[in-house]
């Protein structure tokens, strides 16, 4: 059931007439993972990115890839404007609590990802996401290719993952404002994904997720299943 598919065409044509630079993933071109949250300090901070970190899945093929729109960490030398999304393929799954589980793991990958040097920050009640690199991570040639590699990793080692693309945006000439609105609608997707889970309420006309419902394909359907089963297991 493919929720997010609208908003995979959106982010794609945001990002369509910009220039690329594709890695194909590479086991053996993975940032390292320290396993903790490090802190990196603003003297040994080279620059900071401010933006936008969210994940999209799917059951359409997606090959595991790491793509770059804008410079690569190399090149930047101020603080800039970015944005982290991952499009995520998953098994299809008919049953919706096997469903909301695997998104929300994909969900949770980016606070378990710790790449040395590169602190990121990311808040529980919406999408921002900010990065600090720190001076010596630079000096020792990180990339966002060693970095994407170590994400698709992550994200893989969920069973029901099959391909990922990682995708880092940073020019100056992306509309950073759509891709804010895109993380904001990923957002009220999931939390609506959540209550269907946790209230399972069968009168649509009477639903405080009816507008999400009308507006998202599949949730509906979503939303009906999961009463079912809940009814069949009452």
């Amino acid at each position: 059931m493919d929720l997010f598919n609208s908003l995979i065409k959106r982010t794609e044509e945001v990002i369509s007439d910009n220039t690329k630079t594709v890695h194909n993933f590479d086991s053996h071109r993975l940032w390292t993972d320290v396993g903790y949250n490090q802190v990196i300090l603003q003297k040994d901070t080279a620059f900071e990115l401010d933006g936008v970190g969210f994940t999209l899945v799917t059951t359409e093929d997606i090959n595991d890839v790491v793509v770059v729109v804008g410079d690569e960490l190399k090149n930047i030398s101020s603080n800039t404007k970015y944005a982290r999304v991952a499009i995520v393929q998953i098994e299809d799954e008919d049953d919706a609590q096997k469903l909301h589980d695997t998104i929300k793991k994909a969900e949770y990958v980016k606070y378990n990802c710790y790449p040395d040097g590169y602190m990121m920050r990311s808040a529980s009640s919406s999408n921002k996401e900010s990065v600090r690199v720190s001076k010596t991570a630079l000096k020792n040639n990180i990339s966002f290719g060693s970095v994407g590699n170590l994400f698709i990793r992550k994200y893989k080692e969920i069973p029901q993952v099959k391909g990922v693309r990682v995708i880092f945006v940073n020019t100056d000439v992306v509309d950073y404002t759509a891709l804010q609105e895109i993380a904001e609608m990923t957002r009220e997707i999931t939390n609506t994904l959540n209550k269907v889970m946790d209230n399972l309420e069968f009168d649509c006309a009477n639903c405080n997720l009816k507008e999400i419902c009308d507006e998202v394909e599949g949730m509906r359907e979503l939303h009906f299943k999961s009463s079912k089963g809940e009814a069949q297991n009452g």
